[in-house]
């Protein structure tokens, strides 16, 4: 079987596969650039959307993180990124969504106005105020499953929640808290799991080569 995820080291959606990939100790899947770039006319004729993850499987491509994710699961269920019992591992799924719905959907938003000399600020402060309560949304969800303990989003060890929730923090603290100067959109709980998930050894090299991915766009 051949198997190629496209990806790029800066994108948290492709984090969250790579942290999966790690995670499940898989190998033989190569990771490459898209073909002519994200957003080209070659790579659109692979995903129509352009946009990266893409994982293709024996010329099949499969796009968006989190069906690359479950279709991962699926064919490797041992071990699973999913937690055991049913009540956890809809918790977890619960914040996989809410990660990308209300944390991912307004901080891209901000990406046209990372320059202040095209910025709308009101628009900026408008989907910032969507990020930090969807990080206050988390932030109770995780509270209200009485399953967020230690390190982990939920449970004692590593899902596909913290392959979501973690690249997306890192934006977060990278990105949209030190582009527009906004230091309190993460609280001291969701600092704090963030602070202790980048220990874990699966996340920690996926973290990383985000960092020197946006180190090189900032050298440019």
């Amino acid at each position: 079987m051949s198997t190629t995820l496209y990806q790029s080291d800066l994108s948290p959606f492709a984090g969250r596969v790579r942290i999966q990939i790690r995670a499940k100790g898989l190998t033989g899947i190569a990771v490459e650039k898209a073909p002519g770039g994200t957003g080209s006319d070659e790579f659109k004729r692979i995903n129509p959307t352009g946009k990266i993850p893409v994982l293709m499987v024996d010329g099949v491509a499969i796009a968006e993180s989190q069906t690359i994710c479950d279709y991962l699961e699926d064919r490797y269920p041992t071990p699973s990124l999913w937690p055991d019992d049913l009540l956890a591992r809809a918790q977890a799924r619960l914040i996989t969504r809410a990660t990308d719905l209300y944390v991912c959907a307004p901080m891209f938003q901000t990406t046209a106005h990372a320059s202040k000399k095209v910025r709308d600020q009101a628009f900026v402060d408008a989907r910032l105020a969507e990020l930090k309560k969807g990080l206050e949304t988390i932030d109770q969800y995780r509270a209200n499953s009485s399953l967020a303990t230690g390190i982990y989003a939920i449970g004692s060890r590593l899902t596909l929640a913290d392959a979501a929730l973690a690249p997306t923090l890192f934006f977060v603290a990278n990105f949209a808290a030190t582009v527009f100067a906004r230091d309190d959109l993460m609280s001291a709980s969701m600092q704090g799991y963030f602070t202790a998930v980048q220990k874990d050894p699966h996340v920690a090299p996926v973290l990383a080569d985000m960092a020197a991915a946006l180190a090189a766009l900032r050298g440019k």
